[in-house]
């Protein structure tokens, strides 16, 4: 199993989400574990119990997950809805350019073969909020690309 990191923050930081995460997680299953000892069950508390449930969790991991994760393999795009692994040797430039939709610059990512790609890393001070953006001041974001560069500089030879 390919190991993955995220080089924008702590790895305590990191290991601190997974557990919020995972209580929140644990949190969800007490109503369906409440469901089972109640007097009123029916077909469909034990369909949409479970289906919530199991959305909910889902839902969870994917927002947590979500950001820019560098590995041997390459790099790793986590959005909500997708996930998409990028080769070293396929990635072409790091750069910065306006978020779609919002009034923030966005680390992209171009590929050789393909669209460019918008992560969910921002430019600190933009005027735009959302919650589930990494915002990197100028020094740490130019670091990244710098890092990102230079991985798929090394990985490429």
């Amino acid at each position: 199993m390919p190991r993955w990191e995220v080089p924008y923050e702590s790895p305590d930081r990191t290991l601190i989400r997974y557990v919020f995460a995972l209580l929140f997680s644990i949190g969800v299953l007490a109503p369906l574990c409440a469901l089972t000892f109640s007097d009123k069950q029916s077909w469909v508390t034990w369909v949409v119990g479970p289906l919530l449930v199991a959305t909910t969790i889902t839902l969870v991991w994917r927002i947590v997950l979500v950001g820019v994760w560098i590995g041997d393999r390459g790099v790793k795009i986590s959005m909500i809805v997708r996930t998409r692994v990028v080769p070293w040797p396929e990635l072409d430039r790091v750069w910065l350019a306006p978020a779609t939709g919002f009034d923030a610059l966005a680390l992209w990512i171009s590929v050789r073969n393909g669209p460019d790609i918008e992560t969910a890393i921002w430019r600190a001070n933009s005027p735009a909020v959302h919650r589930n953006r990494a915002k990197l001041e100028q020094p740490e974001l130019s670091a990244l690309m710098e890092r990102l560069r230079a991985e798929a500089q090394r990985h490429s030879s």
